[in-house]
């Protein structure tokens, strides 16, 4: 334990020397479900939106890894250092810290920072860097497979339909296998996307779902061809 907790403190220390954004991936493992009931706290206390509405947080997001489904991933992001300060000096960081004692995690974290384009890679213009383009990969237990085809409807049809920055959610279900979902997601600006996982109808998805799903990876994408966008939605009329 000695080890992890230096070797954490060292990731910790080198992270804040970097200017760059920040990504955190952290494995948290407990026994009897406890890495689980954790989550569900932080989700269902309001804890994790707290960190979420801290100013620089880009994402933070919890999984449930498929080769061990008793512990628990978070993947969170910052926009630099000092947003990751403001966290750690900020009250919920406490509060966090305590509901981590309560359960009796131990937890493995690993930082990382985007790899620095080439100098002479063209970069994407404003629209292209502020719109969020993702695909969420999703597999889904066989026995909710109906209950949560209606949540990811309702979710993105409400959403769509009540929230401007919302450009689109678009649930599909694999010919091949019923249990695999794709969401493509656009949202117009990251505050579109924040303003959004904190709205009441994701909420309800969200925690309404987290049994049904088996895995969950969501994979951000570059647009190649940004001015085409307002074309396809214009066909898909």
């Amino acid at each position: 334990m000695k080890i992890k907790k230096i070797l954490t403190s060292l990731l910790v220390l080198l992270c804040l020397t970097c200017q760059a954004q920040i990504t955190i991936n952290i494995r948290y493992n407990a026994p009897d479900g406890k890495a689980l009931k954790y989550m569900e706290e932080m989700e269902t206390t309001g804890f994790a939106d707290s960190i979420r509405a801290i100013p620089g947080c880009l994402r933070y997001d919890y999984f449930i890894p498929q080769d061990d489904p008793q512990s628990v991933l978070l993947i969170d992001s910052w926009e630099d250092n000092q947003a990751l300060n403001r966290y750690h000096s900020s009250s919920v960081m406490k509060k966090a810290e305590a509901l981590r004692a309560k359960y009796q995690l131990e937890r493995k974290a690993e930082m990382f920072s985007p790899m620095r384009p080439p100098m002479n890679r063209p970069q994407p213009d404003k629209p292209d860097s502020t719109m969020i383009v993702r695909i969420s990969e999703i597999e889904v237990y066989p026995e909710y497979l109906q209950e949560y085809l209606e949540f990811a409807h309702n979710v993105g049809a409400t959403s769509v339909k009540e929230e401007p920055g919302v450009i689109c959610i678009y649930p599909m279900q694999q010919l091949r296998n019923d249990c695999q979902i794709r969401i493509l997601e656009i949202y117009a600006s990251q505050e579109a996307y924040q303003h959004h996982i904190k709205t009441e109808h994701f909420q309800t998805y969200k925690q309404g779902t987290l049994h049904m799903v088996k895995s969950l990876d969501l994979v951000d994408m570059r647009q190649m061809a940004p001015e085409c966008l307002p074309l396809i939605f214009n066909k898909a009329k």
